[in-house]
């Protein structure tokens, strides 16, 4: 979902002080646990400002992993005083740090570019959705409620999407009593096959009607397509 710039800007502002209230945090248990001689256990805190920040900053958290690394080396060199072991042991878990970072920028990524297919095919679907010149109902199967409607189908019926969504189709555009639906009742197949539309007014619009059944999100549905036909008379030939 598209967010307005100052949403963006709240989000962005949000990361940056929780990343920095957990990075003080972490400093400051790191500090505690080392002065009273705790050496292990508490490094795996760092595991989440680390993913977090990679997560959110890709790259920038690699950068930020290596520099928390570094901190946590920097303290124990100072707290514990030089001990070989220590600082070698330091070192495999900043080592551990930055592979854990740069592990989670590359699932990031990946999400990030599945994320941009994603929402590239919405937006080619809603262009077609909201520019196709024909009127697109979209009908429960079962129950026979209207769950979308396109602003094609608006305009032919003078209905809003708003106030024809939880209607039952029969008597409302279609028709056909409730009962005798040509689809899922009589067994019919409607193929590009002239029919009635009932508008806002109630009055009948010829249309040339399809028909598909499928399947949506587990739910079984009508996609109904209307081409709207000149009503009877109104059409010229050339040679009139």
């Amino acid at each position: 979902m598209d967010m307005t710039d100052p949403e963006r800007t709240r989000r962005d502002h949000g990361r940056i002080l929780l990343l920095l209230g957990l990075s003080v945090a972490v400093i400051l248990l790191t500090v505690y646990c080392l002065q009273n001689g705790i050496q292990t256990v508490f490094t795996h805190i760092y595991y989440v400002p680390i993913i977090l920040a990679a997560y959110w900053y890709q790259k920038k958290g690699v950068v930020y992993s290596a520099a928390m690394g570094l901190i946590y080396l920097a303290l124990v060199v100072v707290l514990t005083g030089y001990s070989p072991y220590n600082i070698v042991a330091a070192v495999a878990r900043v080592a551990v740090f930055i592979i854990i970072a740069a592990v989670t920028t590359v699932l990031s990524m990946r999400i990030t570019v599945q994320q941009g297919e994603i929402e590239q095919s919405e937006k080619k679907f809603r262009t077609i959705w909201e520019h196709v010149q024909a009127g697109i109902i979209v009908v429960d199967a079962d129950s026979h409620e209207i769950i979308s409607v396109n602003p094609e189908g608006e305009r032919l019926t003078g209905f809003t999407e708003k106030e024809m969504i939880g209607h039952s189709c029969h008597q409302f555009i279609c028709p056909a009593e409730k009962g005798k639906c040509p689809i899922s009742d009589l067994g019919m197949t409607v193929d590009h096959s002239e029919r009635m539309l009932l508008n806002h007014a109630g009055a009948a619009v010829p249309v040339l009607k399809t028909v598909t059944a499928t399947t949506l999100g587990g739910r079984n549905v009508l996609i109904e397509n209307y081409v709207p036909l000149p009503a009877p008379g109104t059409v010229r030939t050339e040679a009139e």
